[in-house]
C-alpha cells in the first residue's frame, strides 16, 4: 500500500498542537485543527450575540489558539498563506472528518484515560491507509494502543515534536511493536524532507530519549543544588553556557516550561521506570510542591524561580527565589574562579574542561558532580532507550540545544582521566565503560583516515558514522 501525506488533522489546540498545525501549514500541508467545545458561554460571547449553536463559539478554542500564535513575538506562521491553510473545527461536530485526512495527529493532555477513548473513535473513522500518531512526551505507545486492532497498530506511532515546532528541529519517532517498518521509514523520510526535521527513531521507553535525559539531568542538578546549598542563579550560570549546555540551564528553563507541566512529566517518569538506578531522584525537591501551591509556576504566572518587578521609576528588575525561604531576593552575580575562566574561552570543550577541573573551587566541585553523574547515567541508558551513543548526543543537541552531547562531553574531558577520578571518589562507573577501556577503546568517537567512527556498545567495536 503506497503512503502519502498531503494534509493532516491535528487534535488538540493547546500550545503544542497549535504550534504543530502552524508548522505543518508552513510546510505546505492543508491542516484541520480540532479541540473540545468551550465549557460554557461567557458574558463576552453573549454580548457578541453568540449561542451554543454558533460555529464561532463551538470552534472557539481552536480559533483562539491560532490568534494567539499570530500575536506571538516570535512568529509561528511564515506567511499569510500558511495561516490560511489551517482550518478549525471541534471534536463534537468534526471528528468524522478525519476520514478525509492522510495524517491524524493527537496532541491532547498526557492522560491515558483521555487518549484511549479518543483513539477508539478514530479507529472506526479513519481510512485504512492513514497514518495515526500521538505527540505524547512520555506515555508508552503500547499502553496507548492496547486493545486496538492490528490494522490500526500497523499505522500508529509516536511523533514527538518539541516546542516551538517551528524552530526546534528534533522530532522523535517512536514505533510500536506492531508498527509496519515501511510506515516508520516513510514517516522518517517525510518528516526529514518535507518538515525539515532532524529525526531520531526511539525505543518505546518512558519519556523516550531527549525528555528522559533532560528530566534526569535537570533533576540531578536541582537535587545537588539543594544538597550543596547552591543558589538558583549560581546553578543556572554553572549548568548553562559554561557547561556547553542550554544557556537557560536548569531553573530558568523550568520557568519557561512551567512547574506544573514539569511536575506531571516527572510523576509519569517515576511511575514508569521502576528499575532505573536514579529513580529515587525522579521526584522534585520538597520546595517545589510549596511553589506550585503558591502559584509560582514560572513564566505563565509571572513568577517562578525568577520574577521581574517594576520599580517606582518604571525600570524593571529581576528577582530570584530563595530556595530555603521561598521569598524573592536581589539577584547576585555568581563569582566562581572556574566560571570566570570558562567564560573567557570560545571552544565548548575547553570551557567544560576548565569548569570542572578546579578541586578547590566550590562552583567547580558542583559542576563536576553534575557532569560526572550525568555521564554515568547516559552510559547506562544506551541500548535501553536507544541503540547508539549518537542517538543520545543528537537528541540533547537538537532538542535541548546542548553544544556537546554527553558522550562528546566525556571525550572532551578525557575518558580515562574522568573514569580514574570517578573511581577515586567512589562513583559507580558502568561495567560497559570498564570493559571498553580494558579493550583499549579510550574515546567514544575517533577519526581514522578522514572517516569518523563511534563506539558501538552492541558490537563492542567502532562503527563508521554515515554522514
Amino acid at each position: 500500500m503506497s503512503m502519502k501525506i498531503n494534509n493532516a488533522v491535528v487534535i488538540g489546540a493547546g500550545v503544542m498542537g497549535a504550534g504543530i498545525a502552524a508548522h505543518l501549514a508552513n510546510c505546505g500541508l492543508e491542516v484541520l485543527l480540532l479541540d473540545i467545545l468551550p465549557p460554557e458561554l461567557s458574558d463576552s460571547d453573549r454580548e457578541q450575540g453568540l449561542t451554543e449553536n454558533s460555529p464561532e463559539w463551538r470552534n472557539k478554542l481552536s480559533i483562539q489558539a491560532l490568534a494567539g500564535l499570530r500575536r506571538a513575538k516570535r512568529p509561528f506562521f511564515t506567511s499569510d498563506e500558511s495561516f490560511a491553510r489551517v482550518k478549525v473545527g471541534n471534536l463534537e461536530d468534526d471528528l468524522h472528518r478525519v476520514a478525509d485526512y492522510d495524517w491524524i495527529l493527537e496532541t491532547i493532555i498526557e492522560k491515558l484515560e483521555i487518549k484511549r477513548p479518543l483513539f477508539a473513535k478514530i479507529e472506526k473513522l479513519r481510512r485504512p491507509d492513514s497514518i495515526v500518531t500521538t505527540n505524547t512526551s512520555g506515555l508508552p505507545i503500547k499502553q496507548i494502543t492496547a486493545g486496538m486492532t492490528e490494522g490500526f497498530k500497523q499505522y500508529f506511532m509516536g511523533t514527538h515534536f518539541f516546542n516551538p515546532p517551528t524552530y526546534i528541529r528534533l522530532l522523535e519517532i517512536i514505533p510500536g511493536e506492531e508498527t509496519l517498518p515501511e510506515a516508520v521509514a516513510f514517516m522518517k523520510s517525510f518528516c526529514t524532507e518535507r518538515l525539515s526535521k532532524d529525526v531520531i527513531i526511539c525505543k518505546d521507553t518512558p519519556n523516550f530519549i531527549a525528555n528522559r535525559m533532560g528530566s534526569a539531568t535537570n533533576l540531578n542538578a536541582m537535587h545537588l543544588a539543594y544538597k550543596m546549598g547552591m543558589r538558583v542563579e549560581e546553578v543556572d550560570a554553572l549548568c548553562g553556557h559554561a557547561m556547553a549546555r542550554l544557556r537557560t540551564a536548569v531553573f530558568r528553563s523550568s520557568d519557561a516550561i512551567g512547574l506544573d507541566t514539569n511536575y506531571n512529566v516527572i510523576r509519569n517518569l517515576y511511575a514508569n521506570v521502576p528499575n532505573d538506578e536514579r529513580r529515587d531522584l525522579f521526584v522534585y525537591p520538597p520546595y517545589v510542591e510549596k511553589m506550585i501551591a503558591k502559584g509560582l509556576l514560572g513564566n505563565k504566572t509571572g513568577q517562578g524561580y525568577y520574577k521581574t518587578v517594576k520599580a517606582e521609576d518604571g525600570t524593571e528588575k529581576e528577582l530570584v527565589l530563595d530556595l530555603e525561604t521561598l521569598e524573592y531576593r536581589e539577584k547576585i552575580t555568581p563569582d566562581f574562579p572556574c566560571l570566570r575562566a570558562a567564560e573567557k574561552l570560545e571552544d565548548p570543550a575547553e570551557r567544560l574542561r576548565v569548569l570542572v577541573s578546579d578541586k578547590n573551587d566550590r562552583g567547580s566541585l558542583f559542576a563536576w558532580e553534575v557532569v560526572a553523574s550525568d555521564l554515568i547515567y547516559a552510559a547506562n541508558r544506551v541500548l535501553e532507550i536507544c541503540d547508539t551513543i549518537m542517538d543520545i548526543d543528537n537528541a540533547m543537541k537538537w532538542g535541548y540545544f546542548w553544544r556537546l552531547g554527553p558522550f562528546e562531553a566525556w571525550d572532551a574531558l578525557g575518558l580515562k582521566e574522568t573514569v580514574a577520578r570517578m573511581k577515586e571518589e567512589g562513583k559507580p562507573v558502568p561495567q560497559r565503560i570498564e570493559k571498553m577501556l580494558a579493550a583499549g577503546c579510550d574515546s567514544f568517537y575517533r577519526e581514522i583516515d578522514g572517516q569518523r567512527f563511534y563506539y558501538d556498545f552492541r558490537t563492542e567495536s567502532y562503527q563508521p558514522i554515515k554522514e
